[in-house]
């Protein structure tokens, strides 16, 4: 009989869903007091072996999560772990990887992540900000705005919340270049670029979006000889990792309006110091990692939990499943 280590609260709320597609799993909970449940009564690690381990939401945001990857770093049973993260650069999920453990990610927070960029963006071109202040001075006063239509995106990564926005960018009628390491065929970039040719592309992007995953080939990515290239005007969106862009750099190129203006949801140090630069800098928006955090994810994510949780009952290849190449 298959055994599984589940966070109690997650387990709980998907009791019935789980047992309906495993009848047969063996659960041992972890509870809130970092305590562990096996048949109803409290057990020692020692006398668990549990195959396969998941770590959603409630376990994320809470104290046990180290403790919860303590568990599963060391045990000797661990076959797969399915994981609500989609950027497996912060945890040692590498360690499991290259251990043989069967890891699946999340892609449910692409939706999400795709319309805060919007959001975000749409702002940015509309200067919502004046038009609420005007109304808090009841000043009536006419002013055009910038329009996405017609705008050149250039999308860094192009997995699932990369071919979310470029699907959102078209319908505004954007044109979208997609820049990957491999080839694409979904149809959704007006063209698909490698790394490589990124240099030429930055002078006519209006809008350069950072999807890609954190790893050598990224890090520091955007320093002062990527923002010297970028188009006036234009609009750095960092939805993916801090670590991607140098801030100092960055703090310098938006002093001089090139790029003119940067969104960011993710940084070198979460939440950054508060004499950091980047809480007052008026040509910057910053908002607290909260990109993923649409009202769907939730349900999105566990649809893919339980999708994957059928297919390893079955013996059936897992949705999403991630390599050493992804991660590194």
């Amino acid at each position: 009989m298959t055994q599984a280590l589940y966070f109690k609260p997650s387990y709980e709320r998907l009791r019935d869903r789980i047992s309906a597609i495993a009848p047969a799993l063996d659960v041992v909970v972890y509870d809130e007091a970092g305590r562990l449940w096996s048949g109803g009564r409290e057990v020692l690690a020692t006398e668990i072996h549990p195959e396969w381990f998941w770590i959603h939401s409630e376990l994320f945001f809470s104290p046990h999560l180290h403790d919860y990857f303590r568990l599963m770093l060391h045990s000797k049973s661990i076959k797969w772990l399915h994981t609500i993260n989609t950027g497996l650069d912060k945890l040692p999920y590498l360690e499991l990887v290259e251990r043989g453990v069967a890891v699946s990610n999340n892609h449910g927070q692409a939706i999400a992540i795709a319309e805060f960029v919007f959001g975000q963006l749409l702002a940015h071109y509309q200067n919502v900000h004046d038009y609420r202040a005007k109304q808090q001075e009841k000043v009536w006063k006419h002013r055009g705005f910038r329009e996405v239509q017609g705008s050149h995106w250039l999308l860094i990564g192009f997995g699932e919340i990369g071919r979310a926005l470029a699907q959102r960018a078209r319908a505004f009628g954007a044109e979208v270049t997609a820049v990957r390491r491999q080839p694409d065929n979904s149809g959704l970039a007006s063209a698909v670029v490698t790394p490589a040719e990124l240099p030429a592309l930055l002078p006519v992007a209006d809008v350069v979006v950072l999807a890609c995953a954190s790893n050598a080939e990224t890090r520091d990515l955007v320093n002062d000889h990527f923002l010297a290239r970028m188009k006036e005007k234009s609009v750095l969106i960092n939805i993916a990792r801090g670590d991607l862009v140098v801030e100092q750099d960055l703090r310098r190129a938006l002093d001089v309006g090139r790029p003119e203006f940067a969104i960011l949801d993710v940084f070198n140090h979460e939440p950054p110091a508060a004499d950091s630069w980047v809480w007052a800098h008026p040509r910057v928006s910053l908002t607290p990692h909260t990109s993923n955090a649409g009202s769907g994810m939730r349900a999105r994510s566990e649809a893919t939990f339980l999708e994957n949780l059928a297919r390893a009952v079955a013996g059936e290849p897992l949705l999403h499943q991630v390599r050493r190449r992804d991660i590194v």
